[in-house]
């Protein structure tokens, strides 16, 4: 604790030099990260990088070897050792879970998924067609996307509510491929209840990967994950800047 140094800042006190370099600091392009973070980034990359730099080390290297990169990132990242068959969650598993739900948890996830229909269906964009003139139509269409990604977090506790949230609205809208990636965590990509709400939702296509690495998977595929067409869905620092990057 005597290493411990706070300062107070008050910005009506003249700190603007101070708030400023905090922001820098705290940017993407900053060096403020955990002592884990940090640790684990030098063990990874052999160096000490921004957030920025890794995405872009973790997005370049899928984008050159793909499903190769992602297996090497679940391990040294993630601590998983999973094989290409293995980033896919079988359709066993998922029923199983389903099997295995609680009921009040399929019935809260089901209310959830007919309010958030309701809602989408009732903000849904319909074809506009007027005639300006005799001999003269003019239509704007609406078409959904055909393949979306949707990256659900699982570090600090499981979030079935991102499923719901994501892939409902994407179901209402007419996408016919939605793909859901989680990081292999008891949290994510092992979560139970998570896997569940796929089932419940009809959704087959979950990965068990998470990350920068998920993002760019989703952003310009490999062998084990096709390219989508939009990715959607929350994450830390490095997931938003790997949606940039990608």
């Amino acid at each position: 604790m005597s290493d411990l140094q706070i300062q107070l800042v008050d910005a009506r006190q003249g700190s603007a030099e101070i708030l400023q370099e905090l922001r820098l600091k705290l940017s993407p392009q900053g060096d403020v990260v955990s002592p884990r973070g940090r640790a684990l980034t030098e063990e990874v990359f052999g160096e000490a990088l921004t957030p920025a730099e890794v995405v872009d080390k973790i997005c370049q290297d899928v984008r050159e070897t793909g499903t190769e990169a992602l297996l090497k990132y679940n391990k040294a990242l993630d601590k998983a050792d999973l094989s290409a068959e293995q980033l896919r969650v079988p359709l066993s598993e998922l029923e199983d879970a389903h099997a295995a739900a609680d009921p009040a948890l399929l019935d809260s996830v089901r209310r959830i998924r007919d309010n958030v229909a309701e809602f989408q269906r009732a903000i849904l964009h319909s074809d506009v067609t007027i005639q300006p003139r005799p001999g003269v139509t003019l239509t704007q269409r609406y078409l959904p996307l055909n393949r979306i990604g949707v990256c659900v977090p699982g570090g600090a506790a499981a979030y079935p509510s991102t499923v719901l949230m994501t892939a409902v609205p994407a179901q209402v809208a007419g996408v016919k491929e939605i793909a859901i990636v989680a990081p292999p965590t008891q949290f994510g990509g092992y979560n139970v209840d998570m896997l569940a709400t796929c089932h419940e939702l009809g959704l087959r296509e979950v990965y068990r990967v998470g990350g920068a690495q998920a993002v760019a998977a989703l952003a310009y595929g490999c062998d084990a994950i096709p390219a989508v067409d939009k990715i959607v869905g929350p994450g830390n620092l490095f997931v938003a800047l790997a949606k940039k990057e990608a």
